[in-house]
């Protein structure tokens, strides 16, 4: 193994996709006069567009990987222009002097503000394979004694279809779960049954949680559960102790993982130095 990892594609991605909307969102609050000079692309109503922002997005495309071509070029010139001619209209209608729009506005730059300083950050991140194994180890300890569930269920609108459900499916023996959540489901898993899949504890809704813990392989709730999806009837359908995935196949989300602790310790230091009233 080596001694350090650089940031794994996933990690990248997720720091470009800072300085990727660092890029964008400053495209989008820097005044468009600011960027009219000398060097105008085109004319809207009067007001110019300075060549200045087509670079400035032309280098935001390149840093993306996409290539710098004339066909760009003239895109996004096309769309600059239409840009304007939205804005224009917009200060016309004094879009710009709403309240709820200002608030908006505010809101939207200082995401843009910490999307920059995390970028700048983290620009240079580097995870060691230390912090990596303890990562793993710390996830592995958590889920030693985890078990598996394989879940059915069947989302309806009331508490009166889903005890109807229940009732039939207690009463009569040949009733098909998957048949029935196939035909009376609200949920997009209707179309197979039902079937949630594998789940650990944590995945799980926890309102469902509880009762599936307890539920028996092949048992059925005994009464449906409030969900803001709607009314569930579940099924256990299996249940396994998980097997933790080895480091290899875990090192993506390890990277991930020791990422977000790392941003958090940094957002917790910037809290410990303030002064916070």
């Amino acid at each position: 193994m080596i001694k350090n990892l650089q940031m794994d594609a996933v990690m990248s991605k997720k720091i470009n996709h800072f300085k990727t909307w660092a890029v964008v969102s400053a495209a989008i609050f820097l005044s468009h006069a600011a960027w009219a000079a000398e060097s105008a692309i085109a004319k809207v109503n009067g007001q110019p567009i300075g060549g200045e922002l087509l670079s400035f997005l032309v280098e935001a495309n390149v840093a993306r990987g996409l290539k710098d071509s004339p066909e760009m070029r003239n895109a996004l010139k096309n769309e600059l222009v239409s840009r304007e001619v939205l804005i224009q209209e917009a200060q016309r209608q004094k879009l710009d002097a709403d309240p709820k729009f200002k608030m908006q506005l505010l809101m939207q730059k200082n995401s843009l503000l910490v999307d920059g300083l995390l970028a700048k950050h983290f620009e240079k991140f580097v995870v060691s394979e230390d912090k990596l194994r303890a990562e793993y180890k710390r996830q592995s300890d958590l889920l030693s004694d985890t078990q598996q569930y394989k879940l059915g269920h069947i989302v309806v609108s009331t508490e009166a279809d889903a005890k109807a459900i229940i009732k039939t499916l207690g009463s009569n023996n040949a009733a098909d779960f998957s048949q029935l959540a196939r035909e009376k489901s609200t949920h997009p898993s209707a179309q197979n049954g039902g079937d949630l899949g594998w789940l650990l504890p944590n995945q799980i809704a926890p309102a469902l949680v509880n009762v599936v813990v307890n539920l028996a392989v092949g048992g059925i709730t005994a009464l449906p559960i409030a969900t803001p999806e709607g009314w569930q009837v579940i099924k256990l359908e299996e249940k396994r102790p998980f097997k933790v995935p080895s480091y290899e196949d875990s090192k993506q989300q390890l990277v991930n993982a020791v990422f977000a602790a790392e941003r958090s310790a940094y957002i917790q230091s910037l809290l410990k130095a303030a002064k916070i009233e």
